[in-house]
C-alpha cells in the first residue's frame, strides 16, 4: 500500500482509497485502460477491397490445403513443410473469416 497525496487539500492517503478521508475529494485511478468502447473512425473496405480480401484469403487456404496433401503423400514430407502448410491454411481461414466480418458490417450501416 503507497500512500499518495490529495489534490484538494493535500493529505496524505491510501493510493486504495476512493475518495480523501480529510476532505471528501474523490480520488482519480490511475489506469492505462480505457474501460468505455470507442467507435472507431476509420472507413469501412469497399466491395472491390473485400472481394479481393476474400479471394486473396482463399487463394491462401486452397495453396495450404494443396500444400499439406502433397507433403502427406510424399515419405518423409518434413516438419517445415508441414508447419508452413499448417500457417498457411490457418492465415488463409482467419482471414477469410475477418473479411467476412467486414463485409457483415457494411451491410449493417
Amino acid at each position: 500500500m503507497a500512500m499518495i497525496r490529495c489534490s484538494e487539500c493535500a493529505r496524505a492517503i491510501s493510493d486504495r482509497a476512493s475518495h480523501c478521508v480529510g476532505c471528501g475529494a474523490p480520488l482519480a485511478r490511475l489506469s492505462g485502460i480505457d474501460w468505455l468502447p470507442q467507435r472507431t473512425t476509420s472507413p469501412l473496405p469497399s466491395p472491390r477491397q473485400l472481394w479481393l480480401r476474400g479471394t486473396l484469403a482463399a487463394a491462401m487456404l486452397l495453396v495450404g490445403a494443396l500444400w499439406a496433401s502433397v507433403i502427406d503423400h510424399r515419405a518423409g514430407g518434413g516438419r517445415l513443410g508441414a508447419t508452413l502448410a499448417a500457417l498457411l491454411l490457418i492465415t488463409g481461414l482467419c482471414w477469410f473469416i475477418v473479411t467476412l466480418l467486414q463485409g457483415v458490417a457494411q451491410r449493417g450501416r
